[in-house]
């Protein structure tokens, strides 16, 4: 009797263990699907955030090349009039030509992916391939804008300074301002100046920058998925 006892004891004993353990491996089951559901919607505020801001930095890197184009596309007439020689007709669509040249320089939204990246959020990104992009984003924004600071400096310390030389602002002194215009000095500004504009503009057609835009974009979309 003792023995049989013990056998059911035994028995009971390795039951309640079982349940006990059951009842663990559930408990786990149900934490960790509980802390994959918060992840997933950690995950879907960041893409969320970053899909807005790329859809403006679109936007505005659309806008820069069409610009950018145009610069280069009134360089390019202003060039081709070359030498003025006091010529009226020249000197005329010069001025128009000039007048339409616009500065302008890419503003890109970056302090999502720089958050995320420095809080270590970017763990809730599935995705590999747009960890990818987000983490080399910040290196292919400097490397594009490098090329507008290099031609901006142009501008500052040496076209601008030039200008306020030889042209009166006021538009009373035409003569002051046709005999600037018609140094060699000036059409070589001119030509240097069409020189680093055209660096911008290779590097939105051959930098990665464009392609990157637009890969976050797809790879933040819901419709992706």
């Amino acid at each position: 009797m003792e023995k049989n006892k013990t056998g059911r004891y035994l028995k009971y004993a390795i039951g309640e263990i079982a349940l006990v353990m059951i009842g663990i491996l559930l408990a786990l089951q149900v934490s960790n699907w509980n802390q994959k559901r918060k992840d997933r919607i950690s995950e879907r505020l960041i893409l969320d955030n970053i899909h807005r801001d790329f859809i403006q930095n679109k936007l505005n890197f659309d806008s820069t090349k069409v610009i950018n184009y145009r610069n280069l596309a009134s360089l390019d007439s202003m060039i081709a009039l070359f030498p003025l020689n006091r010529d009226s007709t020249k000197i005329e669509a010069f001025f128009k030509y000039n007048k339409g040249i616009k500065n302008h320089t890419y503003n890109a939204y970056s302090s999502t992916v720089e958050s995320v990246i420095n809080s270590n959020s970017i763990q809730f990104i599935q995705n590999k391939e747009l960890q990818q992009y987000l983490v080399s984003w910040k290196d292919v924004l400097l490397d594009f804008q490098e090329e507008e600071t290099v031609y901006y400096r142009m501008l500052n310390d040496h076209y601008y300074p030039y200008l306020i030389e030889v042209f009166d602002y006021t538009g009373n002194n035409r003569e002051m301002a046709l005999a600037g215009i018609s140094t060699i000095k000036y059409q070589n500004m001119i030509i240097n100046r069409r020189a680093y504009l055209r660096n911008i503009v290779e590097a939105i057609e051959e930098e990665p920058i464009e392609n990157h835009i637009n890969e976050i974009v797809r790879l933040t979309n819901y419709k992706h998925e």
